[in-house]
């Protein structure tokens, strides 16, 4: 009996050398979690080992941190590919928009689970699909500390020659990272003075959180096309009410670094795009519930050459915002970019600027309570989930020695003051999913595979290589 036990042991050890089991395909991932990077990485790696013949995953770069901005390439082998029309998802540009990489990472496991389906099958035969589900790494990792928008190039906010020296940490330890005032206990919430937020004084200059992980630089307003640029004589958005011109520039601007395509982020993207060939790509986004396509920068001219595949994105547009909303039942709206509100050096203006490639941007979750009455298409097309309530917290002089560490005299604490910790929604969501999250990615795969159809199969029709690119 034993002697046959051992020979059944060594048969399974043997057969599992020759059928690994991966991550990927013994434990599905839960989409109504939030996913670390590193699950990302281990899920986008088991694919391309599960999906061979379909899959191939390399890295585009490398970020500050030496993240990899990993691409998974999927299409039928077996077919040429000058014979396929190109696909690009590009998601999480923005660090704290999870929801986005939730959605492309989903998409990417959908479409290999369901390669052999009918659709799926000849989707693969005809194009090729990439999808980038975090562009922005070291942000997205950030942001499971605080919701955290830019990379993280190095950076020296409070001037003391060091990049980041004073991070945000949680230390109450209750979870959260809180934005901190001071003042009494008996000191209404308007009358608190905020002074920081919450650390360990890293730096010891009585200022909190006063260097974080955070560059302040908005990759989706640093591609090299329109950078910076601002026409404050023709700008009727500028000029219809006589907002102020900095108001303005900063909205358009705001966050766009040094100079245009300069970020590890950005340049990696941009070789992509000159290197293969893709006749339509998104942007997944977060922050609203909308379908947008170009310009960021200027209003629709039909009589301008460069706007003549603005009406097809338009179309294609409605059509993707109608499909998210009778899925998932919150609302969705398609919009020109400009319109909803104006930017510069926006990927998608970028992708269709440079090289002709009918280019949205697919935000696929606005936190909040919509407001069916509100004028404002905006507040009427939110995901209906009620975000927690804030959490306010005092420490005394006292508690703020033994129990946060910190010195109250260095913060100019006077006597009877304390600080008030506030964990607001924001605060209390970073790294966590919203309800129903496993809903929106399986809305966004729907969205995915009628963009997709929107496209002639079988090779490019409107991508175009500058020759200064190639």
């Amino acid at each position: 009996m034993k002697k046959l036990l051992s020979t059944v042991l060594a048969i399974i050890m043997v057969v599992s050398m020759i059928i690994p089991v991966s991550a990927a395909s013994a434990k599905e991932l839960n989409f109504k979690d939030r996913h670390t990077f590193a699950e990302y990485e281990s899920t986008l790696k088991n694919l391309s080992k599960d999906y061979s013949e379909i899959t191939e995953l390399f890295s585009l770069g490398t970020t500050w941190r030496e993240n990899n901005i990993w691409c998974l390439k999927i299409t039928n082998k077996a077919i040429d590919d000058s014979k396929k029309t190109g696909i690009a998802v590009i998601a999480n540009i923005h660090g704290g928009e999870q929801e986005g990489g939730e959605s492309a990472l989903y998409s990417a496991i959908a479409l290999c689970k369901n390669s052999t389906t009918k659709e799926i099958k000849e989707i693969l035969d005809g194009y090729i699909i990439y999808i980038v589900p975090v562009m922005n790494p070291d942000g997205y990792i950030q942001s499971f500390v605080l919701n955290n928008r830019p990379n993280l190039h190095p950076t020296d906010k409070n001037g003391d020659g060091v990049s980041f020296s004073d991070p945000y940490t949680d230390i109450n330890g209750d979870g959260f990272i809180s934005t901190v005032y001071k003042g009494k206990k008996d000191t209404k919430i308007e009358d608190r003075i905020e002074i920081g937020m919450e650390s360990p004084d890293w730096d010891k200059n009585g200022k909190l959180g006063d260097d974080p992980r955070s560059s302040g630089i908005d990759l989706n307003r640093t591609f090299e096309y329109n950078y910076g640029r601002y026409d404050i004589e023709t700008d009727p958005e500028v000029n219809k009410d006589s907002k102020s011109v900095i108001g303005q520039d900063a909205t358009r601007t705001n966050g766009k670094g040094k100079a245009a395509g300069m970020e590890p982020e950005v340049k990696a993207i941009q070789r992509f795009f000159a290197k293969y060939p893709v006749d339509a790509m998104t942007s997944v986004h977060t922050g609203q519930q909308s379908v947008l396509y170009p310009w960021c920068y200027r209003a629709y001219d039909p009589n301008n050459e460069l706007d003549s595949q603005i009406p097809h994105m338009k179309e294609v547009s409605e059509k993707l915002a109608k499909i998210y909303t009778d899925y998932t039942g919150r609302n969705f709206y398609a919009k020109q970019s400009h319109s909803d509100y104006p930017t510069s050096a926006e990927m998608i203006d970028y992708t269709y600027g440079r090289h002709r490639i009918n280019s949205y941007t697919i935000e696929v979750y606005g936190p909040g309570m919509s407001d069916p009455n509100s004028e404002d298409i905006f507040e009427r097309s939110l995901w209906n989930n009620k975000l927690p309530e804030t959490k306010w917290q005092f420490y005394d002089q006292k508690q703020i020695k033994n129990e946060l560490k910190l010195d109250p005299k260095a913060l100019g604490l006077k006597d009877g003051e304390g600080l008030w910790f506030e964990a607001d929604s924001w605060s209390q969501m970073s790294g966590k999913a919203p309800e129903d999250q496993d809903v929106m990615v399986e809305g966004f795969y729907k969205v995915l595979v009628e963009l997709i159809k929107t496209e002639e199969p079988g090779g490019n029709n409107n991508y175009v290589l500058p020759e200064y690119l190639k």
